[in-house]
């Protein structure tokens, strides 16, 4: 098992976290590998997956909405949860996204507080990730303007379940992560 975990490291993104992403459906004649449910155990895995990233959505959900409504973001700030599906060449990604966007005071420019948490399967094992970044277009709380990782855990090299059970454990710290809107300076409503 492979363990990385950091906490308060800067980080430069090469793209825009916040851009759309779709899932990559596949289409007559494509040839990009499908994950293949033929038996019982395949199947039951697939529930597995998929009903614990849904319990965990909407545990990480009820959280951010609780910051949402507890602290002041401003009159134009948002929330967006959701799952994210990607197929990535090591295999597939399913991470939870949940992203606040608002503006820092006199700022035209859009800053985000971002909670995520995912599992990547691959063929070599599972590996989960969850990270709470800030990136900011300008001085706010206790962070310069830049891309701030202030929690950072990956774990690989996993079979499934004990992927899951890890990522339902990240889930718990970043639901303990109460104080991230204060440290941006932000008031409580």
């Amino acid at each position: 098992m492979n363990r990385e975990v950091g906490v308060g490291a800067v980080q430069r993104p090469g793209g825009l976290v916040s851009e759309t992403h779709e899932p990559v459906l596949p289409r007559r004649g494509d040839d990009s590998p499908m994950l293949n449910v033929t038996g019982a155990d395949d199947a039951a895995s697939t529930a597995l997956l998929l009903t614990t990233m849904h319990r965990l959505h909407a545990q990480l959900n009820d959280f951010t909405t609780g910051l949402h409504l507890a602290y002041d973001f401003g009159n134009e700030s948002g929330l967006v949860p959701g799952i994210v599906i990607e197929q990535h060449a090591a295999g597939p990604e399913l991470r939870l996204h949940h992203t606040f966007g608002f503006f820092a005071e006199g700022d035209p420019d859009v800053s985000e507080l971002r909670f995520s948490a995912g599992v990547t399967i691959t063929s070599g094992g599972c590996t989960v990730e969850a990270r709470v970044e800030v990136d900011l277009e300008r001085p706010l709380g206790e962070f310069g303007a830049d891309v701030h990782t202030l929690y950072f855990e990956r774990i690989g090299q996993l079979s499934l379940t004990r992927a899951l059970s890890s990522l339902e454990e990240q889930v718990t710290t970043l639901c303990t992560m109460r104080d991230v809107p204060k440290r941006l300076g932000l008031e409580r409503c």
